[in-house]
């Protein structure tokens, strides 16, 4: 170990060591240098959007440690700036950056509430924004601010939190498209997002701004103030900031089109009898329900079925994929929840830095950010209860119906839709701090060391779950003798109780109230609160510990090419990440009520503690070779080179590089590309997780229905796994499956022998600056990513839909489906990542700015984003099929956004489009095969159509007011969606003020 811990100390003393020698050796003055030096904020706090025209100074671009003139930058990039953002009406920085097109399947607000958590994460997840790169997920997007890493926000990830990140604070977002680890490090597979904060502001600024859904819901409020101050003849500065934003909650019900009586779903045609005209194996059926459940409870007894509240139960007419339309049983419309969560964040940054002299800059950066997120998800329930009939809260026709029939007991299936919603509160406190030091060491040298520390706490509430031992006694209820009134039996009796008690001391004192259950809203809600546990906190920790230093410059001194010197970064990095889960005792004693945070009766479900660590040595270094300069044919031409060289305590030592060049045969247009090879080392959940719960509905690929909508071999797969298991194909559907509607239990495990994934890169692209058309620029950029030894951790039903659409079932995916014995249903399951996936995404970006400056008729800027997806394919495992992903959801094959901006004089009008095409509704597999699979106008969600438009006018040269209306034309989710290919929010008005700026 002591050898292995020196090795690693040479590695970065060597290779820094050896470079500022050389630089310090070179104490002559020479020509003045080259490249500007490097901002004191990090490698990337002085860049610019690579794709615009900018100046003669030299700045560091996203992608690179090298100071370069911007149009020389190899790696494509697209940026928008600050005032695209504010332009946009967007206080969710997730929500903008959706219009990128390599970032259209981030998490955002929207996708983190209700019963939706980002990797079905099911503590601390309400409210995450992620960001997705290329569709290739979030664990391989690297998310930066000012060139540095951000320390993590999702529990046992390296997942950021953009809230954690202040909007108003943001001078620029850079989206680069992967070959990333060789200058950052790991985890940048499909590429890096850089956030670039402002710096050195001298003034006072302020912006507040309201918003409001044109159906009076869904409402924010944001507002920041900056102020800044210059100091010792622009040598020091000290800029402090605040911003604050909240979030009213919409819930399903908010929306008419989401309600049980206009809501539509695709099921399986009951009917359906093989190809015939307007016959489809998938239709739309209406109020939906799930059978065998209702509001007031289902009994059955004698033969007969019956609400809770006495009356018959009406079964409603039997649809497919084992639910029913119309009748007495609950509605699945609602079960979903929230459609956004109720936040509320506040951010307090402090930047400051002091130029001692030309060698030694100092820089500070602090922050602290506290986000709150609520959200409710589905109802509880009692699956089921049991009741003895001296219950006095028993109607008398089920009393007399049970006497009839001979029972002593009556058995109710209750979904709790009267009670409130299972919910979770989450807090994030994120602490971050930046020292950095900087400074010339030559002429022809810069150096800069800097350390980062950043901690994420978490605050985990889960809401409305219930005590097994206090609901259990509230539900045991029979008449008080001495008041002939309803009581709890353990008041009276306290070794009556049905289970052990440890939230109460059962008798005449213990609090019990008695429930009752048997209708719907006819509990005491006082009932209710004292089974309810109040206090069901957790908390988790995340920490992030970066220790870098580099060395930039150039060989000015010795040499140049005839393009210019060659110029250099080299440098070393320590990085230590940890991540903690402390669930309560409620959680890892399995005190709730049957299913309320899971399957307590099931002995695999258990919740535990989590712990994780790794740290990692890093060595890296960069060249640039100016080969030729305005030279005909040659306005530029120049080729690069980056490595890296990391040794984890968890996977080894891995290495990443890169190649790149840039040709400019004249200065109207450039051509760049790289190659280069990228690596991710699993993250701490990936390899430390203990087995934890976790729920998925199954839609099981096995289904008679279902059987040809996969690969080739499902059909056969299918057959032979329920024969072995004792079931019968023929009848082997949704209908026939008593747990087809119902939640499964499964279980979600770590892997400790996983080993880092790897990724090739190139990108090839094209810049045009024309100067015939002063303040245009247009580039295009092909990329194409291959990702092997990935690392895979999939849903639950895709892990069912990959175990049968192998070549066998003699896989890993088999392995993590439980299935009954005689049946062959889908009874358990278990969720492990893997090396054993390949993906590969190839495509083509393409970005437009052009700026027309008029005598009379103003400022004219038009800004195009678009993005080809031309292949997002998944290989589950080597030799099998792979899985065509484009045009999926969230990965569709077109999309843009175009922003036009005029501005004359005060008055400034913004216009935002954003718009992608229709995408498959069913896997590319189960379409191709079956031409009537569903109707026509079904097989693809519409088009995304969101008109935004925003008018401001400057009052005064520090005072403006602005409005605006997003999703104008009030664009609804399709049909059997309520979040795509737009969120349910519908059209959404807001109104702000701003106030002061940079002197």
């Amino acid at each position: 170990m002591q050898d292995k811990a020196s090795c690693r100390a040479a590695i970065v003393a060597g290779v820094l060591l050896s470079s500022i020698g050389q630089a310090a050796a070179q104490e002559a003055p020479a020509q003045p240098p080259a490249a500007a030096p490097v901002g004191q904020s990090g490698p990337d706090d002085r860049a610019a959007p690579a794709d615009q025209t900018s100046g003669s100074a030299d700045i560091v671009v996203t992608g690179s440690r090298i100071t370069r003139p911007d149009y020389a930058a190899p790696n494509p990039i697209v940026s928008f700036g600050a005032a695209n953002i504010q332009q946009s009406g967007n206080t969710n920085v997730t929500s903008f950056l959706q219009r990128v097109p390599a970032l259209t399947n981030s998490v955002d607000s929207t996708q983190s509430a209700g019963s939706d958590r980002p990797g079905g994460q099911l503590y601390g997840a309400a409210g995450l924004n992620l960001l997705d790169l290329r569709g290739l997920g979030t664990a391989r997007t690297l998310v930066l601010v000012n060139g540095r890493r951000h320390v993590a926000s999702q529990i046992d990830s390296a997942a950021v939190d953009v809230n954690a990140i202040p909007t108003d604070l943001i001078e620029r977002v850079d989206v680069l498209t992967g070959g990333a680890s060789a200058v950052y490090g790991a985890d940048g597979v499909s590429g890096v997002v850089n956030f670039i904060l402002k710096r050195d502001f001298d003034g006072v600024t302020a912006r507040a701004q309201m918003g409001i859904s044109d159906q009076g819901d869904a409402g924010n409020r944001f507002a920041s103030i900056g102020a800044g101050r210059n100091f010792a003849g622009g040598r020091g500065n000290v800029t402090l900031f605040y911003e604050y934003n909240a979030d009213s909650p919409l819930r399903n019900d908010d929306r008419a089109f989401l309600r049980r009586e206009n809501r539509r779903y695709l099921v399986p045609n009951l009917a359906y009898n093989g190809p015939a005209a307007g016959s489809y194996q998938q239709v739309l059926a209406g109020d939906l329900r799930y059978p065998y459940g209702t509001p007031s409870g289902y009994i059955e007894m004698g033969g007969n079925a019956y609400n809770g509240d006495g009356t018959r139960y009406d079964p409603g007419t039997q649809v497919g994929g084992g639910f029913v339309s119309g009748g007495s049983a609950t509605p699945v419309a609602g079960y979903v929840g929230d459609l956004l969560s109720a936040t509320e964040r506040h951010a307090v940054n402090l930047l400051t830095h002091y130029d001692v002299s030309d060698a030694f800059k100092l820089s500070l950066e602090g922050k602290f950010v506290q986000s709150t997120a609520t959200t409710f998800g589905g109802f509880s329930g009692n699956y089921p209860a049991v009741f003895t009939l001296d219950n006095p809260y028993i109607p008398t026709a089920l009393r007399n119906a049970a006497l009839l029939a001979g029972e002593t007991t009556i058995v109710s299936n209750r979904n709790n839709t009267d009670f409130p919603r299972l919910g979770e509160s989450d807090r994030r406190r994120t602490w971050r701090g930046v020292v950095d030091a900087s400074g010339r060491v030559t002429d022809h040298a810069q150096y800069d060391v800097s350390l980062t520390y950043g901690q994420t706490d978490v605050r985990i509430t889960k809401l409305n779950s219930r005590w097994n031992d206090r609901f259990t006694a509230a539900l045991d209820v029979v008449t008080d003798p001495s008041t002939g009134r309803p009581t709890c039996r353990s008041n009276l009796n306290p070794a009556a109780l049905q289970v052990p008690a440890y939230s109460f001391t059962p008798g005449a004192g213990s609090g019990c109230l008695p429930l009752n259950t048997f209708g719907s809203g006819v509990y005491d809600p006082a009932a209710l609160a004292w089974a309810t546990n109040r206090d069901n906190v957790s908390t988790a920790r995340l920490t992030q510990t970066v220790v870098s230093a580099q060395l930039t410059g150039d060989f000015g001194a010795l040499f140049t090419l005839p393009g210019g010197p060659i110029q250099f970064a080299v440098g070393g990095e320590y990085r230590r990440e940890t991540s903690r889960f402390d669930p309560n005792g409620f959680l890892t004693g399995k005190q709730w009520y049957q299913y309320d945070e899971g399957d307590s009766f099931d002995p695999n479900y258990v919740i535990s503690r989590s712990r994780g660590a790794f740290d990692v040595w890093e060595a890296f270094g960069e060249l640039n070779l100016p080969l030729l300069k305005d030279q005909p044919f040659a306005q530029t031409l120049s080729v690069g080179a980056a490595g890296r060289l990391s040794d984890y305590s968890t996977v080894g030592r891995t290495q990443a590089w890169q190649f790149n060049g840039v040709w400019a045969p004249i200065r109207d247009i450039t051509f760049r590309g790289s190659y280069g090879q990228s690596v991710r080392a699993p993250n701490i959940g990936e390899l430390f997780q203990p087995t934890s719960p976790t729920t998925n509905y199954f839609v099981d690929p096995c289904y008679l229905e279902n059987r040809n909508a996969g690969s080739a071999t499902r059909a056969t797969n299918c057959v032979a796994l329920i024969n072995t298991l004792g079931g019968n194909p023929a009848t082997f559907t949704a209908n026939n499956n008593p747990d087809a509607a119902v939640l499964i239990n499964g279980s979600r495990t770590g892997n400790p022998g996983l080993k880092e994934e790897t990724a090739r890169t190139w990108t090839a692209g094209t810049v045009l600056r024309p100067r015939f058309l002063p303040g245009l620029s247009v580039s295009a950029d092909w990329y194409d990513i291959r990702l092997r030894d990935a690392i895979n951790t999939a849903d639950a039903n895709t892990i069912a839909n990959l175990c049968v659409d192998q070549p066998t079932l003699a896989n890993v995916f088999c392995a993590a489906i439980r299935r009954r014995q005689g049946t062959g249903y889908i009874n358990g399951f278990s969720v492990q990542p893997q090396n054993v996936a390949s993906f590969r995404t190839a495509g083509l970006d393409v970005n437009l700015s052009y700026v027309v400056r008029t005598a009379r008729a103003g400022t004219f800027d038009l800004r195009f984003v678009g993005g080809y997806l031309d292949r997002l394919e998944q290989i589950a495992t080597p030799g099998a099929q792979p899985e065509d992903q484009v045009d999926q959801p969230g990965r569709p094959k077109f999309n843009f956004v175009a922003s036009p901006t005029w501005s004359l004089d005060r008055l400034t009008i913004s216009y935002n489009l954003r718009w992608f095409d229709r995408t498959r509704r069913f896997p590319k597999a189960a379409t191709d095969a079956n031409p009537d699979y569903a109707a026509p106008d079904l097989l693809r969600y519409k088009e995304l159509w969101q008109h935004d438009v925003q008018v401001q006018y400057a009052v005064a040269p520090d005072f403006a007011l602005y409005g605006g209306v997003n999703n104008l034309t009030g664009q609804k989710p399709d049909v059997d969606s309520y979040d795509y290919p737009i969120p349910s929010l519908g059209r959404y008005l807001y109104v702000g003020v701003k106030l002061g700026g940079r002197r």
